[in-house]
C-alpha cells in the first residue's frame, strides 16, 4: 500500500506563510493586469514624449528669434541680434532651459500618474475590495508599502524612458536651429534622472491622498489643487504689499519640485537642494497621516 503525500495547507491569513514579497507580487499582478492601467501608462508615455517634442520645436524657435531680433519683438525694428550663447542665456533667464527639454512634458505625466495613484487605492475603498485586501494582509501596512513600491518604480522607470526618448528626438530638432544638445551638456543627465524622482514623488503623494480621503474624485481634486492650483493662488500673493508674500509661492510642492530639477542658483529663489528637501517635506506631510489612518481606522 502506497502512501500519498498531501500538499501542505495554505497558511491562514496573518500566518507565517504571508511574506512581504508575496504581498508585493500580489500588488504587482493586480496593477499590471488591469487594461485601464496599461492604457493610462501608454497614454502617459506618448503624452510626455509628444509634449517634449513640441517643446523642442518651441525652444529652438525662441532661441532662433532671439538671435535674429534680440529681445525686441520680431518686426519692431531696432532690436539687437544675439549670438547663440547670448540667446541661450536670455532664454534661460526666462525659465526656458535647453537642458530641461527632455522633461518638458512632465506636468502632464504627474497629472496622469498622480491620478492613477489615487485610483489605485481609493477605488478599492469605493468598491469594498479593500476589505479583501486587508483580510489577506491583516497588518495592513505591508499592503500600502507594496502598492507604494510598485507605483514608485513604475513611475520612475516610465518617466526615465520617456525623458530619454524625448532627448533622442530633440537632438535633430534642436540641431536644425543650430543648437547642440548632448548628454555632456550641463543639466541634461541630472534633469532626466531627477524628473523620474519628481514624478515618483507625486505618485506616492497621490497614493497617500487616496488612502486618507478614500474617495477617487476627492483625492484627485486635492492632488490637482496641490500641484496646479496652489501655485496659481500663491502667485497672486505677490500683489500683497510686503516682500514676505513674494516668496511664499516658492514653497508650494510644484514650484519646489520644479526647482529641484534645475541646476544653478538664482537670485531670490530657493536652491535646487532646498527645493528637493521642501518637496520631500510635502510628501512626508501627506504620507505619514495616511499610514497612521490606514493602520487605525476601520476599512
Amino acid at each position: 500500500m502506497s502512501t500519498t503525500t498531501m500538499p501542505a495547507p495554505s497558511a491562514a491569513p496573518g500566518g507565517t506563510g504571508l511574506t512581504f514579497l508575496g504581498v508585493l507580487r500580489s500588488e504587482w499582478i493586480k496593477f499590471r493586469s488591469l487594461r485601464s492601467t496599461q492604457l493610462l501608462l501608454l497614454f502617459t508615455f506618448v503624452a510626455v514624449v509628444g509634449v517634449g517634442t513640441i517643446a523642442a520645436f518651441l525652444r529652438g524657435t525662441i532661441i532662433d528669434q532671439l538671435m535674429k531680433f534680440g529681445a525686441e519683438r520680431p518686426g519692431a525694428g531696432g532690436g539687437h541680434t544675439m549670438t547663440m550663447d547670448q540667446a541661450v542665456a536670455a532664454a534661460g533667464a526666462q525659465g526656458i532651459n535647453i537642458y530641461g527639454t527632455p522633461i518638458a512634458g512632465l506636468q502632464l505625466g504627474i497629472l496622469v500618474l498622480g491620478a492613477l495613484a489615487v485610483l489605485l487605492i481609493a477605488s478599492e475603498f469605493g468598491t469594498g475590495m479593500i476589505r479583501s485586501t486587508m483580510t489577506a494582509v491583516p497588518k495592513r501596512l505591508p499592503a500600502f508599502f507594496a502598492k507604494a513600491i510598485v507605483l514608485v518604480v513604475v513611475s520612475y522607470v516610465l518617466t526615465l524612458v520617456a525623458a530619454f526618448v524625448t532627448f533622442l528626438i530633440s537632438i535633430p530638432i534642436l540641431h536644425g536651429y543650430g543648437i547642440d544638445m548632448s548628454l555632456g551638456m550641463d543639466g541634461v543627465v541630472y534633469s532626466i534622472f531627477m524628473g523620474g524622482v519628481y514624478v515618483a514623488g507625486v505618485a506616492l503623494t497621490g497614493l497617500s491622498l487616496g488612502t486618507l480621503i478614500r474617495s477617487s474624485a476627492g483625492g484627485i481634486i486635492v492632488l490637482v489643487a496641490l500641484f496646479f492650483l496652489l501655485e496659481i493662488g500663491t502667485s497672486l500673493l505677490g500683489l500683497v504689499p510686503g516682500d514676505f508674500w513674494k516668496y511664499v509661492g516658492q514653497y508650494v510642492p510644484s514650484v519646489a519640485g520644479g526647482r529641484m530639477l534645475e541646476i544653478g542658483d538664482k537670485a531670490a529663489f530657493i536652491s535646487p537642494l532646498s527645493g528637493g528637501l521642501i518637496f520631500l517635506g510635502w510628501i512626508v506631510l501627506v504620507t505619514v497621516p495616511a499610514i497612521i489612518t490606514l493602520k487605525t481606522r476601520d476599512v
